[in-house]
C-alpha cells in the first residue's frame, strides 16, 4: 500500500468518525428518548426553582390537531401541577410548551403523549421523564449571585473538538496535495533538462 493510499484511508476514517460524533452531539444532545431530543428542564436534572413552563422539543414537527397532545406533570405526592393545555411554540413547530405551577421541593414527573408528523403519516409517541426541584440550591440571602454557567458545556466541548479535528484534517490534506503537486511539477521538468544536456 502506497503512502498516498494510507493517507487517503486515514483521512476517510477520520472524517467518518467526525461525522458520527457530530450526529450524536446534534441529534441527541441530552441523552433523551428516541423522539424527544431536548427538554427544559432536562431529564434527571435538579433545579433550584420550579419553572413556570416546560419545553419539550422533538425530532419531528408536532401535528397541528387540537387535543392531539397531552402532558401530565405530577409532583412527588401524585398531584398534578400542569396548568391548561400544552401548546406548540410559535418559534418552532417541534417544540411543545407546557405551563405548570409547582411549589416546594421534590421530584416532578412529566408524562406525555404527542402526535408527530412522520414520513407521510402521523406517529403517536408516549413516554415520561423526571427532574427534581431543590430550593436549597438557590443563593442564600445576602450572598452574591453568580452568573449562570454556560448551558451544555459538555456539548460545546464536543463541538469544539470536532471543529479542531476538521481543521487538522483539512490542513493535512492541503499540505499533502500541495506536496504532491509540487513533486509532479518538478518531475515533469526533469526529462526536458536531460534532453538539453544530451544535445
Amino acid at each position: 500500500m502506497t503512502i498516498r493510499n494510507r493517507f487517503v484511508g486515514a483521512l476517510t476514517a477520520l472524517v467518518g468518525a467526525i461525522v458520527a460524533l457530530s450526529a450524536l452531539a446534534l441529534l441527541n444532545p441530552t441523552g433523551a428518548s428516541e423522539y424527544l431530543i431536548q427538554e427544559e428542564p432536562e431529564r434527571g436534572s435538579t433545579v433550584a426553582e420550579a419553572p413556570h413552563q416546560l419545553l419539550l422539543t422533538f425530532d419531528h414537527s408536532l401535528a397541528q390537531i387540537k387535543g392531539a397532545h397531552h402532558v401530565e406533570v405530577t409532583n412527588s405526592e401524585g398531584h398534578r401541577v400542569d396548568e391548561g393545555h400544552p401548546s406548540i411554540s410559535t418559534y418552532s413547530q417541534r417544540t411543545l410548551v407546557v405551563p405548570i405551577h409547582a411549589e416546594g421541593d421534590g421530584s416532578l414527573n412529566v408524562e406525555y403523549t404527542v402526535l408527530l408528523i412522520g414520513d407521510g403519516e402521523h406517529l403517536q409517541v408516549h413516554s415520561s421523564y423526571d427532574f427534581t426541584v431543590d430550593h436549597s440550591l438557590g443563593p442564600i440571602e445576602g450572598d452574591q449571585i453568580e452568573a449562570p454557567a454556560t448551558a451544555k458545556s459538555s456539548q460545546a466541548l464536543v463541538l469544539w473538538t470536532i471543529v479542531i479535528l476538521l481543521g487538522i484534517a483539512i490542513a493535512g490534506a492541503l499540505v499533502y496535495f500541495l506536496r504532491m503537486a509540487t513533486g509532479n511539477s518538478r518531475s515533469s521538468l526533469e526529462p526536458t533538462n536531460r534532453s538539453v544536456f544530451r544535445d
